[in-house]
């Protein structure tokens, strides 16, 4: 083949228009990056759920879903086809729509049971907990309220025990390695460990940790999410 890629125009009042160009500098870093995962299924869950109260409040927590966004561009500069199930839209990647952590548990289950599969999961979504028992119409203001919260079941373990894919976790606390040694522990090949400052955050610092060592991480999160990629390669033999 000559190795030419066309791209679909963006379509505005009925006209066909250049594509975004954030979507043309996509496509030109993975024409000249040697796509290392090339043929490799990327599957990320990004940004926060949001699990309603009543009729008008939610609980969620201060994820952005930049880190979800800058790994799927990482990825597919990298020459993997990427998904990703969360509530945004992000280009180049087939995204798939998900608000509640039980909307993106099915997202992605289905989409696993129906492409068999994928190469690498990336859990980078603040799946929720807890869901609250929702109220019908909307909680009365000023005077004490009590809101019963429901544990839900974790997404990241089911992947891993009926996939067996190569699983990137990530572990957010003050003192996250124990929590993240325990994770590596139960199978888990990849753990990003930082700490609830970095969230909502353009930069930060980081440890990537594995089974045979600990990489100081720090910058962008595009910075980030490149490293991550280095180690994920790396792991893997791609």
């Amino acid at each position: 083949t000559w190795g030419l890629e066309v791209l679909e125009p963006r379509i505005e009042e009925g006209k066909a228009k250049m594509p975004a160009m954030e979507e043309v500098v996509l496509w030109c870093e993975r024409a000249v990056l040697g796509q290392p995962l090339e043929g490799k299924r990327v599957l990320i869950t990004s940004g926060p759920c949001r699990e309603p109260v009543d009729d008008v409040r939610v609980l969620t927590t201060r994820s952005s879903g930049q880190m979800g966004r800058a790994l799927a561009r990482e990825a597919f500069r990298l020459g993997a086809d990427v998904t990703v199930v969360h509530r945004d839209t992000f280009p180049c990647v087939t995204n798939i729509p998900a608000e509640t952590a039980a909307e993106m548990r099915k997202a992605v289950l289905d989409h696993l049971k129906k492409n068999k599969g994928t190469d690498v999961y990336i859990s980078a979504a603040a799946v929720s907990d807890f869901a609250p028992q929702k109220v019908n119409g909307k909680i009365k203001s000023g005077k004490t309220a009590t809101i019963t919260l429901d544990p839900l079941p974790k997404i990241l373990a089911e992947v891993r025990a009926k996939y067996r894919p190569f699983v990137v976790a990530f572990k957010i606390e003050r003192s996250p390695e124990k929590s993240a040694r325990a994770m590596l522990a139960e199978g888990i090949d990849l753990v990003l460990m930082n700490t609830p400052e970095t969230m909502g955050s353009k930069e930060g610092r980081y440890i990537l940790l594995n089974n045979q060592r600990k990489i100081a991480l720090d910058g962008t999160k595009e910075l980030i999410a490149a490293g991550i990629f280095r180690e994920i390669i790396n792991l893997t033999g791609n």
